[in-house]
């Protein structure tokens, strides 16, 4: 992995560098816009997916509530999988390796590559779907970059990508862009500590909040990324998410997980439960319903995935070590 400005490194890189894959080059178009995307009903309703009552998923790249139905997304090494109504489908088709996996509210944003087999080139660079993944738009870097690290506010569509390797529009850095991929401006990173970061996220709505997680706590910035300042105490901080007034972040204190929700305005923490994890099992994700503060999803390294409807007062087992 290439050092990026201010020692940002992403934690838990080694699991998600082997998760890359390869395939040909053949060319395919891409939509050109959104009036060319799919019908964008329910998962349950829709052919596109299939339920799938039991299997494994491997690689964990990024989960997410897309497109405001309610369903949350899971990007695996091999392709989309959804959990909506307590039942799991999978996609029948575009399997693709999506990497730095961001749901908004119109769909998601994905970077990666595509899947054995596919006409489409490596790697993806930067795509979009309206569609639930049954389209993809391209936005820039086709088979020139891989993004395995970006985030993209769910409403404000403020997109930030960790650009590991120079390409011909941008160089090594954090960079940000307000008009879908169109122009991009670097983060100046001042303020950040010269430490291993975990996680970046960008705040649903704000398009100059974004936040990055550290082994000194989570900085914040209100400027895109430009200068940032300890949000949280001390502490070190594995992954993390933005909702609408508050931060949800997961640590580890004392060798043991913990999870909490700390006010954007007061700083007023509130510790939340956390569900029995494996010994040296941490949270890599966090994502929550958009429509509901107090319905929270975790996955871990070692693919638990929980999820919360009150507010971590009790915990839902939905998979066990990627076992469905």
């Amino acid at each position: 992995m290439t050092k990026m400005t201010k020692a940002i490194i992403i934690t838990s890189s080694i699991l998600l560098l082997s998760a890359c894959s390869s395939s040909n080059e053949k060319e395919q178009s891409f939509i050109t816009s959104k009036e060319q995307a799919k019908s964008n009903t329910s998962v349950t309703n829709n052919p596109f997916f299939k339920e799938k009552k039991e299997g494994k998923f491997e690689h964990l790249h990024g989960i997410g509530y897309a497109g405001n139905q309610n369903a949350i997304y899971f990007a695996t090494h091999e392709g989309l999988l959804v959990y909506q109504n307590n039942k799991w489908y999978e996609t029948i088709s575009n399997k693709h390796d999506y990497m730095g996996f961001s749901a908004t509210d119109d769909g998601f944003y994905s970077s990666g590559h595509p899947e054995e087999g596919s006409s489409l080139g490596n790697p993806l660079g930067l795509v979009k779907s309206f569609d639930n993944g049954q389209t993809l738009m391209n936005l820039g870097f086709y088979k020139e970059s891989d993004f395995h690290y970006m985030t993209v506010g769910y409403k404000s569509h403020t997109i930030y990508v960790v650009n590991q390797e120079e390409n011909k529009t941008l160089g090594q850095g954090v960079f940000y862009s307000k008009d879908d991929g169109k122009t991009w401006s670097p983060s100046q990173l001042n303020g950040l500590p010269q430490t291993a970061a975990g996680t970046i996220a960008a705040h649903p709505t704000d398009e100059n909040m974004v936040g990055i997680s550290t082994s000194e706590g989570i900085f914040v910035s209100r400027d895109n990324g430009n200068t940032f300042e300890r949000f949280t105490r001390k502490i070190n901080t594995t992954t993390f998410a933005f909702q609408e007034k508050s931060i949800v972040f997961a640590a580890v204190e004392n060798d043991k997980p913990i999870l909490i929700k700390q006010s954007l305005d007061t700083k007023q923490e509130e510790v939340l439960s956390v569900p029995a994890l494996d010994e040296k099992d941490h949270i890599m994700y966090i994502t929550f319903n958009p429509a509901n503060d107090n319905e929270i999803v975790i996955a871990t390294m070692n693919g638990d995935i929980f999820m919360t409807k009150n507010n971590g007062a009790s915990w839902t087992k939905l998979a066990s070590k990627g076992k469905i």
